[in-house]
């Protein structure tokens, strides 16, 4: 009889063992836990603060360089096209990169936008002129012209590229991971085409359209140095303060002598 107890008492303690009875333990197949992996970087929240502006341009501007394309790009147009690389109307300015230069919190972080950086091929010619994003963001190069476009931009810190969009509707899509300001994008295949890329880490950016007009919107409270780049007429930089949900005002004035 004892050695029938015995028997039975080690059964059941087996038993119990095998169900569970050791419930603290992991399972077999749970991941451990890394003691060596960062944290996640949190994302800066936007502010409420907003810098907006005007480029204005004092004195005559340069006359616009009539440009000599190919045949089949002429026909794109309704008459004869000319180099965009200074657009002035009514005295405003175009195509003038405007962005924070200097003033943000340290070690901000901003996650690149989900929607592209868009950059067409259109009448042979790239619209628009001058365009930015940040980095990570995807870059689309979009051809709307009925044959072939080369884009080539040359960049000195990014990783740069030479492909092709042989068809209308073709595009690429592409990103520039480094922060590097006016990258110079070219056409191989027809070499007046010429615009220039920002990239940033940060979204606090714009560009003068044909009023000369920009804005830079969820700003933090702080003091900031706006910078102002044009491909012909150089940089300026100015500091501008604002507060929570103040608005900003940086203008510019760009001339031919300076």
């Amino acid at each position: 009889m004892r050695l029938k107890a015995s028997f039975l008492a080690v059964t059941i303690a087996l038993i119990a063992a095998g169900c569970g009875g050791g419930g603290d333990a992991p399972a077999p197949d749970a991941p451990a836990a890394s003691q060596d992996a960062p944290p996640a970087a949190a994302a800066t929240p936007m502010g409420t603060a907003s810098i907006a502006g005007t480029i204005s341009f004092d004195g005559t501007p340069p006359a616009p360089t009539p440009v000599r394309m190919k045949p089949e790009c002429m026909e794109l147009h309704d008459g004869p096209p000319v180099s965009d690389n200074v657009v002035v109307t009514d005295g405003k300015l175009k195509s003038v990169f405007v962005h924070v230069s200097a003033g943000l919190p340290d070690g901000y972080s901003y996650p690149p936008p989900s929607e592209p950086a868009v950059l067409d091929q259109e009448g042979c010619m790239y619209v628009p002129r001058v365009l930015g994003m940040q980095t990570g963001q995807t870059f689309r190069i979009e051809n709307s012209d009925p044959f072939q476009h080369n884009i080539h931009p040359v960049p000195e810190s990014n990783r740069g590229f030479n492909e092709s969009t042989p068809n209308e509707g073709d595009y690429l899509e592409k990103r520039f991971l480094v922060v590097e300001k006016a990258i110079s994008v070219k056409c191989d295949v027809h070499s007046w085409m010429q615009a220039f890329a920002f990239v940033l880490d940060h979204p606090y950016f714009g560009v003068s359209g044909d009023d000369g007009s920009f804005s830079i919107s969820g700003l933090p409270a702080g003091t900031y140095t706006i910078e102002a780049w044009h491909e012909d007429f150089g940089t300026q930089t100015m500091e501008v303060t604002v507060g929570d949900g103040e608005a900003g005002t940086a203008d510019f004035t760009f001339s031919a002598a300076g």
